[in-house]
């Protein structure tokens, strides 16, 4: 136990340089065992536990591959309630290359503004029953620290990339031409989850996986007709979805069942994406002329009036660079209030923070090169330990 104090001792110091939270916590221990005159393998290991509970997990992966006495911490019960205690540290956005290298993933931190590559090979290893069952063969959705993602037997599965766990669903039970739309992430109900499955055919019709129960439940339609929906923020209870064709906003409401129409006229806009941001719906879309997207434009949904207020546009210099002069389709990510803006096989990547109300380009993705310009996806992740599959 004493030598495993100094390790983490020695290994928090390190990893913990320019941490936020957890290195403040660690100046004032050392400042505090100065004071006192002890050492830093005197710090008892409760302590320890909560202060490494607080790092930001790229932090602790670096602790993980040379610490011995760091990997039996994580692995203990007590971490893992101190670890409960503590909200998000990390943001990641997860850009998967589709025809390219698929044992690999790109994580991109917005905060430390840096690449870290993630190997995939674990999901084919790790199942017992074929070499392919698990493997991934198409990202989804994401929810909290979770993706949904299909593998190549065409059953959905729940990944944890962090912490390299899966679970294999049920299969859904029987509906025309379905597609998943959603995940709901319960942190406070121990990481329980939803899945919301719909289907476009002759109206709408749905169904939800609870991580609870381990099985599907066939619930709400709705009589309009679209033809299909795109993506949903959850936000005080409810998915409100994108339609398409028309183009109209949907409210799900998770806990009854239920579909609705919300009463609000959407922008004629090309590529829309919704999020949640601070209690509000954003909407990011392309304006498009003759063909061609000219504007990429953000909005928030004012409630009181029903209308969708303009919050900023994508510098002309910056939509130039990202356009290459001729863009007819963009993608959207976003969690936290930054949005991620991308396209197919290109390296250029934008990312906005609503909070800061600031642009940036990402630096070049590690999965880009000239002899393989990937097909992207990406998905953002709030990367937890304590996210159960």
């Amino acid at each position: 136990m004493d030598q495993m104090r100094t390790d983490l001792a020695e290994e928090v110091s390190e990893s913990t340089k320019g941490s936020g939270e957890g290195n403040r916590l660690v100046l004032a221990v050392k400042e505090q065992s100065e004071i006192q005159g002890l050492q830093a393998a005197d710090i008892p290991y409760h302590l320890w536990e909560n202060i490494l509970a607080r790092l930001p997990i790229s932090n602790l992966f670096r602790m993980l591959s040379v610490c011995t006495a760091w990997n039996s911490m994580v692995q203990s019960d007590s971490f893992l309630m101190a670890y409960k205690r503590v909200p998000p540290q990390d943001l990641f956005f997860i850009l998967f290359a589709e025809n390219c290298n698929r044992n690999v993933v790109a994580a991109y931190n917005p905060i430390d503004d840096k690449w870290v590559v993630i190997p995939m090979s674990y999901m084919s290893s790790s199942c017992p029953c074929s070499v392919t069952c698990s493997r991934l063969r198409k990202p989804i959705v994401s929810g909290g620290g979770l993706l949904v993602a299909e593998n190549r037997k065409g059953s959905l599965v729940v990944c944890n990339l962090f912490t390299k766990t899966h679970r294999i669903l049920p299969p859904m039970l029987s509906m025309k031409s379905p597609y998943v739309v959603a995940m709901v992430v319960y942190p406070e109900r121990d990481s329980e989850y939803q899945i919301l499955v719909v289907s476009t055919v002759d109206g709408i019709s749905s169904q939800v996986y609870d991580s609870r129960s381990d099985s599907w439940k066939i619930c709400g339609s709705f009589d309009g007709r679209f033809a299909m929906l795109g993506n949903a923020a959850h936000l005080d209870g409810f998915l409100f979805c994108l339609t398409h064709g028309p183009d109209n906003l949907l409210a799900f409401d998770v806990d009854a069942g239920t579909w609705d129409l919300v009463e609000v006229t959407m922008p004629p806009v090309v590529c829309p994406h919704i999020l949640e941001h601070e209690g509000s719906l954003i909407l990011v879309g392309g304006i498009e002329e003759l063909g061609v997207l000219k504007k990429i434009i953000i909005w928030e949904l004012d409630e009181s009036v029903k209308q969708w207020q303009k919050v900023c546009s994508m510098p002309d210099h910056l939509f130039s660079k990202f356009s290459h002069g001729n863009l007819n389709h963009f993608f959207t990510v976003g969690l936290w209030g930054k949005i991620c803006f991308y396209r197919n096989y290109s390296p250029v990547i934008f990312m906005y923070d609503l909070l800061e109300n600031r642009w940036w380009g990402l630096p070049h993705c590690p999965l880009y090169s000239r002899l393989c310009k990937p097909s992207w996806f990406c998905l953002a992740l709030e990367p937890r330990l304590d996210a159960m599959v």
